[in-house]
């Protein structure tokens, strides 16, 4: 008579208690908690029924199934924790790359490589655990089979009641695999009802831009500058402090400015999605639209300067290789990393600090005396994730090529140390953010002359380590200039005067500014039409 040996009663406990950890652990919210119960339930029961060649195979079917759900799964978890979101199959191919890039210039190539390896080697001995045990089910014979028929039924029992009763309801391996299997089906209905809107006509204006004539337009997008600065008191009295003393400081200088809200269309990365909507009037959530958008006819915002008379640059920092989508918004000139001039040490990911990037950026375009006005895309990067090392800000007149900075750069302890601590990320992400402020303040008070007109926002809200769970997709925008005619041309957007939006500031999504700012500073311009013009709020 068979005896029912060790490695049997070893894999009669491990695969069910692996299957029922994958649908429970962790969790996707609106699961089926029954198909949880019955699913694992219904690949034991054939893997004893079935013969063994047969039983063999779906064993391996299963594995590679789940291997590809635990991809997924770790993905949402990922995605998660960087931008508030499940990962979506038909949108975020090239995640995985970005987040490479950010992880491995964080921590060092070497340690995120031996990471990776690290829990590629665990997940791998997962799987195979599970093969192992999944044996002992199509293999069992006889006696075998009895007991572990009575197995199956005591975990069925279990299961159900822990699954009424207890707080996580589980989510079985085929609401996984539905719900990205139908994102990635939809993504070519979605692509094709947005290709539509790129082809409507965008609005046109009599005298374009002719409220902004003989100003040189400065847009700059401060990374992770979000609407969690100004309402979480971990941060709030900080920036307040900061925003009233920028206030005060350009003011002496004859700026004034006006604040208001904007929602986002990505949070914790992905910046180009903002830029892309901002600038294009269309609303770029994903990497589909935004690639819909750089190889379509649509006239950027900095295209539109360029039409008028307008040089346009942009000052990217943070691009490092080829960047071919620059060809859509039509720049006259891209200063990417190798293009100012940096010779100092980066800072982690970030290649070069904020006084840095703006002092080239004066001596590359402001300073020119062609008496052609310009207008300029600037990304300000020391915000951006590791949030180490932070440097002070410096002497304008020491800065020169960049190598002041790097004892700065070598200063501290490297992210690696600082994220194990989550208050420690936190206070350094406000440090960054404070950091970047008081730079952008220190330039227009000493730097700017007075026909320079500013747009300073947020291009997304930092990751929700940073923010919470339950935080807004909203960035602050501030518009500067010493002409009262300029701020006078906003009268009407409701924003705040000065440089603290306030609670009851309108909110407009992103993609509304486009419209509003052309119709604004031009003559007699046509609305978008209803399919392309995005919805507004108010809070």
């Amino acid at each position: 008579m068979p005896v029912f040996r060790f490695a049997p009663v070893a894999g009669a406990v491990i695969a069910p208690a692996l299957l029922y950890a994958l649908a429970a652990v962790p969790r996707l919210p609106g699961g089926d908690w029954r198909w949880a119960t019955i699913e694992p339930a219904l690949l034991l029961g054939a893997l004893l029924m079935l013969p063994r060649a047969p039983a063999k195979a779906l064993r391996g079917l299963f594995v590679v199934i789940v291997a590809g759900v635990l991809a997924l799964t770790l993905a949402d978890w990922a995605t998660g924790l960087a931008f508030g979101r499940p990962f979506n199959l038909g949108r975020d191919s090239q995640l995985p790359g970005f987040g490479w890039n950010v992880f491995a210039h964080a921590v060092g190539p070497v340690p995120a490589a031996a990471a990776l390896i690290a829990f590629a080697a665990v997940l791998l001995l997962l799987l195979t655990l599970l093969f192992l045990a999944l044996g002992s089910w199509a293999q069992a014979s006889g006696r075998d089979r009895r007991v572990l028929a009575a197995v199956l039924g005591v975990f069925i029992a279990a299961t159900l009641v822990a699954a009424w009763l207890g707080p996580h309801k589980p989510t079985p391996v085929y609401d996984r695999l539905a719900m990205h299997v139908d994102q990635f089906q939809n993504r070519h209905a979605e692509t094709a009802r947005f290709e539509a809107g790129l082809r409507a006509t965008p609005p046109r204006a009599e005298t374009p831009l002719a409220g902004l004539a003989g100003k040189d337009v400065l847009f700059v997008f401060v990374e992770s500058y979000g609407r969690t600065l100004f309402e979480r008191a971990l941060y709030a009295d900080t920036v307040s402090a900061r925003l009233s003393d920028f206030e005060r400081r350009i003011g002496e200088a004859g700026f004034a400015a006006r604040s208001g809200w904007l929602t986002s269309p990505t949070v914790g990365g992905q910046s180009w999605l903002a830029h892309g909507t901002l600038l294009s009037g269309l609303w770029i959530d994903s990497q589909p639209r935004y690639e819909a958008l750089i190889a379509s006819d649509r006239v950027s915002l900095n295209r539109r300067f360029r039409q008028v008379g307008w040089r346009t640059a942009a000052v990217m920092p943070a691009i490092t290789r080829a960047w071919p989508e620059a060809a859509w918004f039509g720049y006259d000139r891209v200063y990417a990393s190798d293009d100012l001039g940096y010779e100092g040490e980066p800072f982690n990911w970030v290649t070069m600090p904020d006084q840095y990037t703006l002092a080239a950026l004066q001596r590359a375009e402001l300073d020119r005396a062609s008496g052609q006005p310009v207008m300029i895309e600037a990304a300000l990067i020391s915000s951006h994730a590791p949030w180490v090392p932070i440097p002070p800000l410096l002497d304008w007149a020491t800065v020169g090529d960049g190598t002041v900075f790097d004892e700065y750069a070598r200063a501290g302890d490297p992210p690696v140390e600082v994220w194990k601590d989550p208050d420690r990320v936190r206070a350094q992400y406000l440090e960054a953010i404070d950091y970047s402020l008081a730079t952008l303040a220190s330039f227009v008070a000493e730097r700017a002359h007075d026909d320079l007109v500013l747009v300073i926002l947020g291009d997304h809200q930092p990751a929700p380590i940073i923010t919470g769970s339950e935080a807004s997709r909203d960035v602050p925008i501030h518009i500067l200039s010493t002409d009262p005619a300029v701020l006078g041309a906003i009268d009407s957007w409701q924003w705040q005067t000065g440089m603290t939006p306030g609670a009851a500031t309108p909110v407009w999504r992103m993609d509304a500014f486009y419209e509003r700012f052309l119709r604004a500073f031009s003559g007699d311009v046509e609305p978008l039409p209803s399919s392309a013009a995005p919805p507004l709020r108010a809070e």
